[in-house]
């Protein structure tokens, strides 16, 4: 028996074809640069067409998307689709398929991990995931910022999804407060949420506002900004420009860092001490794969337990960062996996 795994987002779309083993084996994988193709249904008549006559068809999937989902039904605002599974699974005809938000079906991944496809770096994580009741969390900065918890048993898995990144962000230094001011100010808003800052894209901000000062008018990456009026790509490159100079020694743009590193600790710690996430909390998504030696800093992990009298707590959870680039595709064939097994029984 074959399991279609998705990862869906606004930027790119993979799908792929796992075995069903006890930990799934990718037979078949197909990437797709979401804005080309006209909406997720010609996608996967695509990636059917070219499926290998060697490999069946599967019988069970999961497609892990970027964005809520209610009644199995989702929208990719930037990209105007509108996915539902029923209408899924007569394309596909495969009848046990189902769609999962992106960061909730990483939950499903976490018994599953190897060693190779993270690190951890604080605490000690439970081997014993599998037998045990574990409470987990998982946090995410790509374009935006995810958030998702999720209870581990013996027997069931079960994930509660959050949109937690659109919280408010609660400034806690002067620099802080600086960069809200001028972003409601930039970007004509009444509310900052926290991946306004605690993102890739809040990292450009971040750097945006450092340039915007007069002071820094002969910095390398005024050329930059110029070219964000005619280029909206210049603003999507701009948050690896900011990592490099960073890493080059530049001043500012390693300023621009250690404030969003502190921005993302603290947001993390939030997360663990609402969540009480005993058991790991998981650090996602791309920024996390391409900064590894920032999220294992102290700018990150002090800002993570800075938070009173909860400071000894927060320094006990594990802190896991994921390295494997298609974890969420990964963690969907797990999620299809788990219920081939329960026969769709699965909750």
């Amino acid at each position: 028996m074959n399991l279609l795994a998705g990862d869906l987002g606004g930027t790119k779309t993979i799908l792929a074809v796992y075995s069903n083993e006890n930990y799934p084996k990718k037979l078949f994988e197909k990437y797709y640069i979401s804005s080309e193709w006209e909406s997720f249904y010609s996608i996967s008549e695509d990636f059917f067409k070219h499926l290998p006559d060697h490999i069946s068809l599967p019988e069970y999937g999961c497609i892990g998307v970027a964005g809520p989902i209610k009644d199995q039904k989702v929208t990719i605002t930037n990209l105007g689709w509108d996915i539902e599974t029923e209408e899924l699974s007569q394309l596909s005809k495969i009848n046990n398929i189902e769609l999962i938000n992106d960061f909730s079906v990483l939950i499903y991944g976490i018994p599953f991990f190897k060693k190779s496809q993270y690190e951890v770096i604080q605490g000690t994580l439970n081997s014993e995931t599998k037998t045990n009741q574990e409470l987990v969390a998982i946090i995410g900065a790509g374009t935006g910022l995810g958030m998702s918890r999720g209870l581990i048993t013996p027997k069931s898995i079960f994930i509660f999804p959050s949109e937690g990144g659109h919280r408010e962000f609660s400034p806690r230094t002067e620099n802080e407060w600086e960069l809200v001011k001028w972003l409601k100010k930039k970007l004509n808003i009444q509310r900052v949420s926290i991946e306004r800052i605690v993102s890739g894209t809040g990292l450009g901000m971040i750097a945006r506002w450092k340039l915007d000062d007069p002071i820094n008018e002969n910095h390398p990456l005024q050329e930059t900004l110029k070219k964000m009026d005619t280029d909206q790509s210049a603003f999507t490159d701009l948050p690896a420009l900011v990592w490099e100079k960073a890493n080059n020694g530049d001043k500012l743009m390693s300023e621009a860092m250690q404030l969003w590193l502190n921005a993302y600790g603290s947001a993390a710690g939030d997360l663990a001490l609402q969540e009480l996430c005993s058991s790991g909390l998981w650090i996602a998504g791309g920024t996390a794969i391409k900064n590894l030696n920032g999220i294992n800093s102290t700018n990150f992990l002090d800002a993570f337990s800075n938070k009173g009298r909860f400071q000894s707590y927060l320094k006990d959870i594990p802190l896991i960062v994921l390295k494997d680039p298609e974890a969420t595709l990964f963690s969907s064939a797990c999620r299809a996996h788990l219920s081939a097994e329960s026969n769709g029984r699965l909750s």
